[in-house]
């Protein structure tokens, strides 16, 4: 099987790739930087890709993005259109092999405004941001562009963490209380401490889709996914978690933010794809504060 991973480099994408395993294709740099060309770049690397692939089975997992919670609709548009050049690139060129398309979505921004929590895969989506009407609309253009010539999975998932998260984004908390609990500097909380989300650790996540992806049928149509760890925990079990891995008391702010008016209360999922094994929340915890303290120590002033 080949495998091609789209975001690579991000906190999904990594994981996935050591998850993997098998031949991964790698076609060139992506300009990110330029929508435009970005959209060019990845339609001719999806038209590439079916030359590569041959006849053995294929995976093509879209695991890129910049936008969050607090990002603006004119940003979170931008996004929309790299994709539609993959998505149309492959559809002219699709592998003769059996394959999948997976498209990495987000069950907190497409169920923020959903009722009765926990949600499932047929809870009728909801977001209240421009982020997660970007995911929706994402995953309308996959369904709408492949859905009637491959299989696509739609892949749900909640609320990812694990080391190497980047801290330059307006996310993951789990990374930020850790960096409080190293630097003793307090970490801003914009909800409050009852806000209950599904943290899954990130090669969890991976192993849970690439493990659903191994044997590619000749399947054609949509599915959707849940990835998550199935565990509702709220923010002050986290904070009390992280003190108690880091055994020492993380500094914590309260305070408002715009995007707080898209942030659930509630954000309970029940999965449908779970990993072969779980990971705990304080080794996941664990991990995260290691990492971040090694990235610390080595680089003290961009860490």
């Amino acid at each position: 099987m080949i495998t091609w991973i789209i975001g690579s480099g991000g906190l999904l994408g990594s994981a996935l790739t050591r998850q993997a395993g098998d031949e991964i294709y790698h076609p060139g740099p992506i300009p990110w930087q330029d929508p435009e060309q970005a959209t060019i770049t990845l339609h001719q690397q999806a038209r590439d890709f079916e030359r590569h692939a041959g006849h053995q089975s294929w995976r093509v997992i879209w695991a890129a993005g910049a936008a969050t919670t607090s990002t603006r609709q004119d940003q979170a548009r931008q996004e929309l259109k790299p994709l539609e050049g993959l998505l149309t690139g492959l559809r002219s060129a699709l592998p003769t092999g059996p394959g999948t398309f997976v498209l990495a979505s987000s069950a907190g921004g497409v169920y923020a405004g959903s009722q009765q929590p926990p949600f499932t895969a047929t809870t009728r989506p909801a977001p209240l941001s421009p982020y997660g009407e970007l995911k929706l609309a994402q995953e309308g253009l996959a369904q709408a562009t492949l859905g009637a010539v491959t299989d696509v999975m739609i892949a749900r998932i909640s609320n990812l963490y694990g080391p190497g998260q980047n801290l330059g984004k307006l996310q993951g908390l789990i990374s930020h209380l850790a960096r409080a609990a190293i630097t003793r500097q307090p970490v801003n909380v914009f909800v409050p401490l009852d806000t209950t989300r599904d943290y899954i650790y990130a090669d969890d996540a991976a192993a849970a889709i690439t493990q659903a992806t191994h044997n590619p049928s000749e399947h054609t149509g949509t599915t959707i996914e849940i990835v998550a760890s199935g565990r509702g925990t709220t923010i002050g079990q986290l904070i009390r978690a992280m003190n108690e891995v880091t055994k020492r008391r993380v500094p914590v702010a309260l305070g408002t933010h715009p995007s707080s008016a898209a942030q659930a209360t509630d954000l309970r999922v029940t999965p449908t794809l779970s990993p072969p094994e779980l990971t705990t929340l304080p080794t996941g915890i664990k991990a995260v504060h290691a990492d971040l303290l090694r990235r610390m120590q080595e680089h003290p002033l961009t860490g």
